[in-house]
């Protein structure tokens, strides 16, 4: 080593090198193993290759570790504080907003503004994806045919369109997002009768509830364990029930991997293995050959995964047992009063309240209720139980009748029609009544299980 750069450490200030000791005292060392040593005259410190200036050089090393720690715990306890008083972390605004200035507890921060051209395109896009047939694929190329661009100018895609969908900045916030949120595994940092039908969401991850060797943005938005929710300043843009409404036609979509794209039966994207879990999918019929063959995922992955069916299950047979059951099904909604969706009003709103509340509190008389032995107390604390339980039901009930309005008409006409024409419909045109009647079609070696999405109605 030459000289001047002996020097040149030699003439470090010890107020420089608190900032970094640890990286000095490994430099200091590493020289002492070289025969270069660091003696400051004033504080009386040597650091050498003897016992007492190795010692020296480790308890340095040990006490700049721990201030480096706890200067980064300070940070992010602070980030941790502000985000919980609602107030900006920082980062780029979403697509929709502007960033813009206001008053949280008396302190100046940035907030959220509402970009007015971005923000009636993501409420166009909102209701546009609950369109029957639309999906995240079909959206992104609705945008860029139209030359809509993204907030940085470029061209969209489904990955970033999905997170945008998931983000509750968009939503006016209200105590049926509240429970939604929790129930996705979201720590919620506002009671839920803060939760007014106005406000949109902050949605952060606090860094010492992440795993070391996980990212923080890994699913963001799709799975909110470890995550925190804040009621933000700025006011949302979309309706609560529509917010909703994305988030399980989103949830949906990520359970159901088939696309349903299949030309070849129009139960395409609904038939699941029941051995093994993976969809089905048809193969191309053989020439003279009569029927389509079926396959699944999992057989496709060897037998390990799935032994495929002891006997050959055809296309035709699956759909000829649908079929009966999905017109048995329709046939049951001849007469059935249709029920509108109406929008959430804030007595609905408090009704959420209530029923959150008194959920919680049969949690808790629940949870009393393992630790107790004496069988009169365990009585007295399972008629609240049922009493709260009863309270819950009458709640629930009045909710659904605020939130749907009963109004006759008869199907009959209608669904008379649809079993009529059914033989005569296309692929397509089955394949969309059954997608809205049908969850799961499951097949086994010898039965087909069908699971409707609803009860039959009569």
């Amino acid at each position: 080593m030459e000289a001047g750069q002996v020097e040149k450490i030699l003439v470090y200030r010890l107020d420089r090198i608190s900032r970094s000791v640890h990286d000095f005292t490994g430099l200091c060392t590493r020289l002492s193993a070289r025969g270069v040593h660091f003696q400051s005259v004033t504080e009386g410190i040597t650091l050498d290759n003897t016992p007492s200036g190795t010692v020296m050089a480790q308890i340095m090393m040990v006490f700049a570790q721990f201030e480096r720690e706890t200067i980064q715990r300070r940070v992010t306890d602070n980030y941790f504080a502000r985000a919980k008083a609602g107030m900006y972390l920082g980062g780029r605004p979403p697509f929709g907003f502007d960033k813009g200035e206001t008053l949280v507890g008396g302190k100046r921060t940035a907030c959220y503004v509402i970009n007015p051209q971005q923000s009636a395109l993501m409420a166009a896009i909102y209701a546009r994806y609950l369109q029957d047939g639309e999906t995240l694929g079909s959206l992104v190329r609705w945008l860029n045919a139209n030359r809509h661009r993204t907030a940085r100018g470029g061209s969209w895609s489904t990955l970033p369109l999905g997170r945008l969908l998931r983000n509750p900045a968009f939503v006016r916030a209200d105590a049926a997002v509240y429970r939604y949120l929790q129930g996705k595994g979201a720590a919620m940092n506002d009671p839920i009768a803060a939760y007014d039908q106005r406000h949109g969401c902050y949605c952060y991850t606090h860094f010492h509830s992440v795993p070391p060797a996980q990212h923080p943005t890994r699913r963001k938005f799709t799975d909110l364990s470890g995550n925190f929710i804040t009621l933000a300043p700025h006011e949302g843009i979309v309706d609560a029930a529509l917010w909703l409404d994305v988030q399980h036609k989103l949830d949906r979509n990520r359970a159901l991997k088939n696309s349903g794209a299949g030309s070849h039966s129009w139960l395409s994207g609904l038939m699941k293995c029941k051995k093994c879990g993976y969809a089905i999918t048809v193969v191309n019929k053989p020439a003279g050959i009569r029927g389509h063959y079926i396959n699944c995922g999992g057989h496709k992955r060897g037998n390990a995964v799935c032994p495929g069916r002891s006997q050959v299950i055809t296309l035709e047979m699956i759909e000829c047992a649908a079929e009966a059951k999905l017109l048995d099904f329709l046939a049951s909604y001849r007469a059935v009063q249709i029920q509108s969706r109406q929008r959430r009003s804030a007595q609905v709103n408090q009704l959420e309240i209530e029923i959150d509340d008194r959920e919680k509190e049969i949690g808790q008389l629940q949870q009393n209720l393992t630790h107790i032995l004496e069988p009169d107390v365990i009585h007295i604390i399972a008629a609240q139980i049922h009493e709260a339980n009863e309270r819950l039901t009458a709640l629930k009930a009045r909710r659904e009748a605020l939130l749907y309005e009963v109004k006759p008409a008869n199907l009959e006409q209608y669904f008379e029609a649809v079993l009529t024409e059914w033989p005569r419909y296309t692929i397509e045109e089955k394949k969309r009544i059954a997608k809205a009647a049908i969850a799961r079609v499951t097949v086994d070696d010898d039965t087909i299980e069908i699971l409707f999405r609803a009860a039959y109605g009569a």
